[in-house]
C-alpha cells in the first residue's frame, strides 16, 4: 500500500455524545481541507446548535491536515483556536494558538460547553499503545483522576505493612483517612488547587497544635476569670466559654492561613494568581477545608495518643477512625462553611466584611453547639445515649450546612454555573 492509499484508509472523526442521547454523533472530517466548526451555518463545515450550545462562537476552532506525516504514514492533525470568546479545551488545558492533536484527545468548547473526542481509525494499522496501554501518554492517566489517589494508597498501604506492629500504624492510617477524606470534598468541588498549597495550609494549622497552641485556647477563661467563677455550674458559663474558646478562637485560627493566602493572591501575576488565591467561594471551601484537616488530624492524633497511653492500642484505633471520619462533618466542615464565605466576599468586596462576618458567626455557633454536648458528654451530665444522638443530629447539620455551600458554589462559579445548570452532559468512555 503506497503512503497516499494509506492516508486516505484512515477515518478521522470527532465524536460527541451526552447522557440525554442514546447514541453518539460523528462528524466525519475531510483529509483534504480545514475543517471550521462553530454555530455559523454559512462558514462552518461542522454546525452546532445556537440555541444548545450559546458558548460556542460562531466561528469556534479549526482542525486542519497537515502535510507532514509520521513513520508509520499516520496523517498529523492541527487544531487551531479562531479567537472563540469562550476558548478551547483540549484535554482539560485551554488552547493556545494551535497544537497538533494526538488520537483520543478530549476537545472542549469553552469551560463547559460540547466535548469531542477525536479518533484516526485506519483498518491496516494498530497502534503499539493499543498493544500495551501503559504506553499511553501519562496525561492521560493522570486526567483519569485515579492514577494519584491510586499510587498514594499504594504508598500508605506499603507503609501501614511495615510499621503495623507499633503504634505508628495509627497515625500512618489517620493521615491516610484524612487525606482520603479531604480528597472527596476536593473532587465534589470540581475544581483544581495545587497539592502544596493545601498541604501548607494543613500544616500552618496543624503543627502548631504540637508546639502547644491548645494551650492558647485558655485565654478567654483567663480573662473573663469573674464571670466563670460565678457561672461555672451554670449551662450560661459553658455556653459563653465554649463560644469563645472552641467557636471565635479556634474558627479563626483554622482559616487564618486561608485569609493569608487570599491576601497573597492579589499581589501575584496571572495565571498563579487564579490558581492560588481566593476568586470564588469554591476557592474559599477548599482552602478552608484542607485548613481545617490539618488541624482536626492533629488534635485527633493527640486525643489518640493519650488514649493508646491510658487503655492501649486498640482502644486508640476504636477511637481513632470515628475522629478521623467525623471531622467531615465536624471540624471540616465548620470551617468548610467559613470557607465558602470567604470566597464569596472576594466576588462581593463591597460587602467584604458583612459576608465574613455571617460566615464567621455560623461556623461559631455550630461548633460551639458540637462542642457543648461533647463536654457535657465528658462530664458526664448528659445521658450518653441521648448525647451520641445529638452529636449525629449536629454533624449532620454541618455536613449538610458544608454540602449545601459547595453545591451553591459550584453555581456561583463562572466556571462550573453552566456544567451545573445542565447535569446530563458527558463523555461516553470506551
Amino acid at each position: 500500500m503506497t503512503r497516499q492509499h494509506l492516508y486516505r484508509s484512515f477515518l478521522t472523526q470527532l465524536n460527541l455524545s451526552e447522557v440525554s442521547e442514546s447514541e453518539q454523533t460523528q462528524y466525519p472530517i475531510s483529509p483534504d481541507k480545514p475543517t471550521v466548526i462553530g454555530r455559523d451555518p454559512n462558514s462552518c463545515d461542522i454546525v452546532l446548535d445556537s440555541t444548545k450550545y450559546q458558548e460556542v462562537s460562531r466561528q469556534h476552532l479549526k482542525i486542519s491536515p497537515l502535510s507532514s506525516t509520521f513513520s508509520s504514514g499516520m496523517p498529523q492533525w492541527e487544531i487551531c483556536d479562531l479567537e472563540s470568546r469562550n476558548g478551547t479545551y483540549v484535554n482539560g488545558q485551554r488552547l493556545q494558538g494551535s497544537q497538533i492533536l494526538q488520537v483520543h484527545d478530549r476537545i472542549k468548547f469553552a469551560r463547559n460547553g460540547p466535548e469531542f473526542i477525536f479518533e484516526c481509525e485506519q483498518h491496516s494499522f494498530i497502534n503499539v499503545s493499543e498493544i500495551f496501554p501503559v504506553l499511553s501518554r501519562k496525561a492521560d492517566l493522570h486526567q483519569s483522576g485515579f492514577l494519584v489517589p491510586g499510587i498514594v494508597t499504594v504508598i500508605f498501604v506499603v507503609a501501614m505493612l511495615a510499621t503495623q506492629n507499633n503504634n505508628n500504624f495509627l497515625y500512618i492510617l489517620a493521615a491516610y483517612l484524612a487525606i482520603a477524606s479531604h480528597y472527596v470534598i476536593h473532587k465534589l468541588c470540581h475544581k483544581h488547587k495545587p497539592w502544596w498549597l493545601l498541604v501548607s495550609l494543613g500544616l500552618a494549622t496543624g503543627l502548631p497544635l504540637l508546639t502547644g497552641f491548645h494551650k492558647l485556647t485558655d485565654v478567654f477563661p483567663d480573662i473573663s476569670s469573674e464571670f466563670f467563677l460565678k457561672h461555672q455550674e451554670n449551662i450560661l458559663g459553658l455556653i459563653v466559654k465554649e463560644f469563645l474558646k472552641a467557636g471565635l478562637l479556634e474558627e479563626f485560627f483554622k482559616v487564618l492561613p486561608v485569609l493569608l493566602v487570599y491576601l497573597l493572591g492579589r499581589f501575584l501575576q496571572s495565571p498563579k494568581r487564579e490558581l492560588i488565591g481566593v476568586w470564588e467561594p469554591i476557592d474559599g471551601i477548599l482552602l478552608a477545608t484542607a485548613s481545617a484537616t490539618g488541624f482536626a488530624l492533629v488534635e485527633s492524633l493527640m486525643k489518640v495518643h493519650e488514649e493508646i497511653q491510658s487503655k492501649g492500642s486498640f482502644a486508640g484505633l476504636t477511637l481513632l477512625i470515628p475522629l478521623i471520619l467525623g471531622d467531615i462533618s465536624g471540624q471540616v466542615a465548620y470551617s468548610g462553611y467559613f470557607g465558602y464565605f470567604i470566597g464569596f466576599s472576594a466576588m462581593k468586596p463591597k460587602k467584604r466584611w458583612r459576608l465574613l462576618g455571617i460566615g464567621y458567626l455560623t461556623s461559631s455557633v455550630l461548633h460551639t453547639i458540637g462542642a457543648i454536648v461533647s463536654e457535657l458528654q465528658h462530664e458526664h451530665k448528659l445521658d450518653f445515649l441521648i448525647g451520641n444522638m445529638l452529636l449525629a443530629v449536629i454533624g449532620s447539620l454541618a455536613y449538610i450546612f458544608l454540602m449545601a455551600a459547595i453545591l451553591k458554589a459550584a453555581h456561583l462559579s463562572p466556571i462550573n454555573s453552566h456544567q451545573s445548570a445542565n447535569p446530563h452532559h458527558s463523555i461516553d468512555s470506551y
